[in-house]
């Protein structure tokens, strides 16, 4: 969690010395390459941070281990042809998933920064709305609907210029990552249609209409019009809809661009129509996601301009100044009975000079407290935060020592090799059979840092014993025959034997054992049994298959907990 508190630090922390106090060009590219190089490195190295991250990675190294040619693989794409070309540029710069995240984070933010950069008039602002009304959680959890959104964004020069043909080739060029950005085209089409009581009270009504019947809409859209999308039916994506509470958001910005709107700001801003008219649209999308929580997706290309619509607004408030019939200031009647809230009017609408601070200071703790709603509801599963240096952050010294039974089975082999490295463990590694060559960059990370030598991937079928002990490894040997080694561990008071035949060797075996009792699954791969330092117990045993990418795990509880030795 605390990577994304700082990361808050940082926008609001360098905002008044590279933004506010004497604004320069050169020093907003400072600020927002700053913030922006922080969120592309959380993006970059995360890990298994996102609903759909384990989802993208399976399907990326399903894409790389096909035997397809390239014209195959495009005529048989899963996904849109823009993304596959990403990933099978992320497969000739070595087919790593860490590589494909690289690059997608790149593609996701620099657009965004560029952006903010050219047109923001309050930078700071700008980046602390991409964060706290979570863009930027979306783009990990998202990531093609994010990058497909970054690219419809790029259109504000043209929203501007009213170069509408240049606005919906963007996002035809959107809809190569994610087809669901095509909805901006008739949204932004109806968005040039001025803004009025008669035009929001006309599409308020239809969007009631269909919002009465969108269950039978969707059905026959998924089945008749994007059948591709037909397996969403009968499933909570759209059967279960997001708290009422998540509309509280879109709706505060769509009155703030109303008021701002027919307060002046269409007078001074050619596009504050069209930005008015998106902030309108997306509140009555949001209202379908009450129901469909799916649709969240489809909100991305039309919400993102708020990142330059609400500066435009401040600047617009800061501007306005309000008239009192000659008199200074807010009076009231009774001024005996002036109350704290009258005065704190008074103040706010005096001449309307700190109308634009109040409301930029409204803005802020709206965000945040939705920041902090999203933070708690676990919005995106991109909380807490893990890395590829620690897959298994969030566990605490004592769970790892008085949870083990809950945590260990079936974690992921980044996740093991940091729960390892965490707790005051033994694990002892044998190789059976066929290590194979598809340890991913993560994983070998996660290994150098424990302090292993022997690059994994490299064995050729040799056979490989390693010992790591309060997350420093203390032994390894390997050879072309079967290794089998009698060994003292936690403290010498526990001893057991070790045994590998890597896939050269006469047997294939891995196994740890103590007399007669076996603690590993004994499966080709990765066999590990981790051992209490302190309780003397055998608190996992697991294999993973690294001779395929998805590393399968098979696990087992028979032994999860025996004490070795009398406590």
């Amino acid at each position: 969690m605390a990577v994304y508190y700082i990361l808050m630090a940082l926008i609001l922390g360098l905002a008044y010395p590279l933004c506010i106090r004497k604004p320069s060009t050169k020093k907003n590219i400072i600020y927002v390459c700053i913030v922006f190089g922080y969120m592309f490195l959380m993006s970059a190295f995360r890990y298994g941070i996102g609903n759909d991250f384990f989802n993208y990675r399976y399907f990326f190294y399903e894409f790389v281990s096909s035997s397809q040619s390239l014209a195959e693989r495009f005529a048989d794409r899963k996904f849109e042809i823009g993304y596959t070309v990403i990933m099978e540029i992320a497969k000739l710069l070595g087919g790593d998933y860490l590589i494909l995240n690289i690059l997608m984070a790149l593609f996701i933010l620099l657009p965004v920064a560029l952006v903010i950069i050219k047109y923001s008039k309050m930078p700071w602002l700008s980046c602390w709305l991409y964060l706290t009304v979570t863009f930027f959680y979306n783009s990990l959890n998202f990531t093609r609907q994010s990058l497909a959104a970054s690219i419809v964004l790029l259109s504000y020069y043209f929203i501007r210029e009213k170069k509408h043909w240049a606005v919906i080739l963007l996002v035809l060029a959107g809809s190569l990552f994610h087809m669901s950005v095509l909805i901006f085209i008739p949204v932004y089409l109806m968005s040039l249609i001025k803004p009025s009581a008669k035009l929001y009270t006309a599409v308020g009504a239809a969007a009631a209409v269909v919002f009465a019947f969108s269950d039978k809409i969707l059905e026959f859209l998924l089945t008749k019009v994007i059948s591709g999308y037909s397996e969403y039916l009968n499933t909570v994506f759209l059967g279960v809809g997001l708290s009422w509470t998540y509309l509280l958001v879109p709706f505060f910005f769509m009155v703030l661009g109303i008021a701002a709107y027919f307060s002046g700001w269409k007078d001074k801003c050619s596009e504050s129509g069209v930005m008015t008219n998106l902030l309108f649209y997306n509140f009555l999308i949001w209202i379908f996601i009450t129901k469909h929580f799916i649709l969240e997706r489809f909100t991305l290309p039309i919400y993102i301009f708020i990142l330059l619509s609400v500066p435009e607004m401040i600047g617009h408030f800061k501007e306005i100044r309000f008239k009192s019939d000659g008199q200074k200031g807010l009076h009231f009647k009774d001024q005996a009975d002036e109350g704290a809230v009258r005065k704190f009017l008074g103040y706010v609408l005096k001449n309307g000079k700190s109308l634009w601070a109040v409301l930029t200071g409204v803005i802020l703790i709206v965000t945040v407290t939705y920041n902090d709603m999203c933070i708690h509801e676990g919005v995106h599963g991109v909380f807490p935060y893990e890395s590829i240096f620690n897959a298994a952050s969030e566990y605490s010294k004592e769970q790892l020592r008085t949870d083990y039974r809950k945590i260990f089975p079936n974690k992921t082999l980044q996740q093991y090799l940091s729960l390892i490295s965490k707790g005051d463990y033994t694990a002892v590694i044998c190789v059976n059979g066929d290590a194979g060559d598809n340890l991913d960059i993560s994983s070998k990370f996660l290994l150098r840092k424990l302090g292993f030598k022997t690059d994994l991937n490299k064995l050729d079928g040799q056979s490989y014993i390693g010992v790591v002990s309060g997350g420093k490894v203390i032994f390894e040997t390997i050879s072309d025959n079967v290794i089998e080694e009698k060994l003292a561990i936690c403290d010498n008071s526990v001893y057991i034997t070790a045994v590998s035949g890597g896939s050269r060797a006469e047997k294939q075996i891995g196994q740890v054992y103590i007399d007669d009792d076996k603690f590993t699954p004994d499966l080709n791969g990765l066999n590990f049994a981790v051992f209490d330092n302190e309780l003397k117990k055998i608190v996992a045993a697991q294999t993973y298959d690294t001779s395929v990418y998805q590393y399968t795990c098979t696990n087992t509880t028979a032994f999860y907990g025996e004490i070795l030795i009398e406590e």
